[in-house]
């Protein structure tokens, strides 16, 4: 007999009985966690990274998935009041139709792709945004979806099954380098929004920075260092100071991406920079001959004599402005300067979706400078959807709505 009168068999029961109930507390907080996972979003935005030219359409199929993405969201019904951000979508119809107006009145030059079906994606890539900010898509599913195809696509490379178009450096089914860096760095953020336990977000954290590194992208680890040093910093500083901050950014950014750029880590850079260079001053050229409202969508190129094929842009702010002029520029680097970091605000006790989202701005605007085309693509869309929902979910309509991330049964688990 024990001290307190309970017996030894009893004191197994009561342990047994604790044991049972603590599993059955987190079989239950398991069963709620995958119901907030819903599979179609999951897969449809999985499918996203695949981005392969589908024969007889004339899109890439990750473009054409865009517009499905939108009609099956149209089926939900909105949960979140947008408020006072609705404006912000009619800036987006206004330059919308600047820059169609634009394209239709320009001389298109002999390599530049078709206006018309390029301003079709950037509608439906409005429509993105607008779907995933009022809650018809459920977020957290989309951005699981698109990060474990980010796994999927790094295991399948590392294993020879996946295309290799870049000496080594992690593309896959990404295809392209730069792209690869970009959606790594911005879903490295992202995926830290869709789990509350430590341990988890420790982990998705190291992989993200693992899988980001092997992409070899000096820009994109840039941006990862800037965005966590403004999630770590900013909150705590007035707008003079996140403003001096931004401008420390863009100091140290030089150092990251030039001074320190043929380190041993990186490999021997010496042609791709090169040809780099040669890219860049022949951009820098268009975009000097480039009058205030721009060439029109498709024109972000040049033309390689010696080598006798085109390059895009890889600075997404000259590509803005030979397309659309000073009005197009000024209106997309705004739109993720004020929405996403909003630099100028004061700290109203934000939570901690809306500090990440100030640090997916920051991200996205380091990215723009050297990985090609960012602004008004799909991972820029993602990124600007779940800013504007981290936002109206303070505003007093959204008072009563499930809580950004997770509904509320997960919240009541885990209280």
């Amino acid at each position: 007999m024990s001290i307190i009168g309970i017996s030894d068999e009893g004191k197994l029961t009561l342990r047994q009985k604790t044991m049972g109930q603590q599993v059955k507390d987190w079989g239950q907080r398991a069963k709620v966690e995958v119901s907030q996972v819903r599979i179609p979003e999951f897969l449809l935005f999985a499918s996203l990274i695949y981005g392969q030219p589908v024969p007889g359409v004339g899109l890439p199929f990750n473009q054409l998935m865009v517009f499905i993405i939108v009609l099956y969201a149209m089926t939900h019904k909105p949960l979140f009041s947008l408020g006072k951000w609705s404006r912000l979508f009619i800036l987006f119809g206004a330059i919308l139709s600047y820059i169609a107006m634009v394209s239709a009145f320009a001389d298109p030059s002999d390599y530049a792709a078709d206006w018309t079906r390029r301003w079709l994606r950037l509608a439906a890539t409005t429509l993105l945004i607008y779907v995933i900010a009022v809650g018809q898509i459920h977020l957290r599913s989309a951005i699981l979806g698109y990060s474990a195809a980010l796994v999927v696509n790094a295991a399948l490379f590392f294993a020879g099954i996946a295309p290799d178009t870049y000496g080594g450096y992690l593309t896959g089914y990404l295809g392209d380098k730069n792209y690869a860096g970009l959606v790594h760095v911005l879903f490295g953020l992202l995926i830290m929004t869709a789990f509350t336990k430590r341990w988890q977000q420790v982990t998705v954290f190291l992989i993200s920075c693992g899988l980001l590194w092997t992409t070899g992208s000096r820009t994109s680890l840039g941006a990862l260092v800037f965005a966590y040093l403004w999630i770590l910093i900013a909150p705590r500083l007035v707008p003079l100071a996140k403003v001096a901050l931004m401008g420390a950014f863009w100091w140290l950014l030089g150092f990251l991406t030039e001074d320190y750029s043929q380190a041993e880590v990186f490999g021997d850079r010496a042609g791709t920079d090169e040809l780099r260079s040669r890219i860049d001053a022949m951009s820098w050229a268009k975009v000097q001959d480039t009058g205030f409202f721009g060439r029109g969508l498709g024109e972000a190129y040049v033309y390689d004599v010696a080598d006798e094929r085109t390059w895009f842009f890889h600075n997404s702010y000259w590509s803005a402005f030979v397309e659309g002029g000073w009005p197009w520029a000024i209106a997309l680097v705004a739109i993720t300067l004020f929405v996403a970091v909003r630099p100028l605000s004061k700290n109203p006790g934000w939570n901690k979706y809306q500090v990440i989202a100030q640090g997916l701005g920051i991200a996205s605007l380091v990215c723009a400078l050297r990985l090609g085309e960012v602004f008004y693509t799909l991972p820029w869309a993602i990124v600007m959807g779940y800013v504007l929902r981290a936002w109206v979910i303070s505003l007093p309509s959204n008072e009563k709505v499930p809580l950004f991330g997770y509904d509320k049964e997960i919240v009541d688990v885990k209280r």
